[in-house]
């Protein structure tokens, strides 16, 4: 895909400077903002073409109809079945986003992603997913117009900012507070991408889903979570206790950045708490 410089303001963008980021023509620009008919042009590529635009900020009349520029004060949370050790923590998150977004007077709505999927028209001004694979938030986020948010989802696409543990710090402050170089990461449950990641500096990562799961740990091993649910049933444990309030802060950050289309680096959509 084509880059976006993060150093562009909106004001000024024109039907060339988004073709270039899109990688496509200008006529191609031109048939899917003004919505023409009888052109034989991908789903894929109108959809690319229309987030690029809303990326560099680019304002026109049809541009608002697709962009629903009028503001809801509404931030959809998206989520799927989570149980569990997972509850736990994810209602911590959601409790923490609430607050953050009523104290700029927005509301959090959550949502079914089941249900949110095969909805029709953007009813938000954002939407925040939580715990989706890669495969599961894009086949989302290509259904929606407004702003999409991941948090704990690992993917690479500089489109969208994902909010994630840092597990290397996470790791590192584990093995200072245990005083061991080899720490296990006790999950309560993340998407595969998420654990590759985590795999990448703990020695293991063990999914806690019940009580049983913990009955086989080693008492010798450093073991270290986010999850306050399992660090009460693992007080040896390093618990790193504000995981899901940096990620809500990150979050609605993030939130109102898109919506107010701030212009920012690859680097800054990975953010990592």
């Amino acid at each position: 895909m084509g880059k976006v410089s993060s150093s562009k303001a909106k004001k000024g963008v024109t039907i060339k400077d988004v073709a270039t980021a899109a990688e496509v023509s200008i006529a191609t620009v031109s048939y899917v903002l003004n919505n023409k008919p009888g052109q034989s042009i991908s789903e894929e590529t109108r959809k690319k073409v229309l987030q690029f635009a809303n990326l560099l900020g680019y304002e026109c009349n049809v541009m608002a109809r697709y962009l629903a520029t009028g503001k809801t004060s509404v931030v959809s949370l998206v989520l799927k079945d989570v149980d569990g050790f997972a509850a736990q923590y994810y209602l911590n998150l959601i409790t923490e986003l609430s607050r953050l977004l009523s104290r700029k007077n927005f509301t959090l709505k959550i949502s079914d992603f089941s249900d949110e999927i095969e909805r029709t028209g953007d009813t938000c001004d954002a939407y925040i997913t939580v715990a989706l694979s890669e495969k599961e938030f894009r086949e989302f986020a290509d259904t929606k117009y407004k702003p999409v948010i991941a948090i704990d989802s690992v993917f690479d696409d500089f489109l969208f900012y994902r909010v994630n543990d840092d597990y290397e710090k996470l790791c590192l402050r584990a093995k200072r507070a245990i005083g061991k170089d080899g720490v296990t990461l006790l999950s309560f449950g993340l998407s595969a991408e998420c654990e590759a990641s985590a795999r990448l500096f703990f020695d293991r990562v063990i999914t806690v889903k019940t009580l049983s799961d913990l009955s086989s740990l080693d008492g010798d091993c450093g073991y270290a979570t986010t999850c306050k649910a399992i660090s009460d049933c693992v007080p040896t444990a390093y618990f790193e206790g504000e995981s899901f309030a940096r990620k809500a802060a990150a979050a609605v950050d993030a939130v109102f950045k898109a919506i107010d289309r701030v212009q920012s680096s690859s680097e800054e959509h990975d953010v990592r708490v």
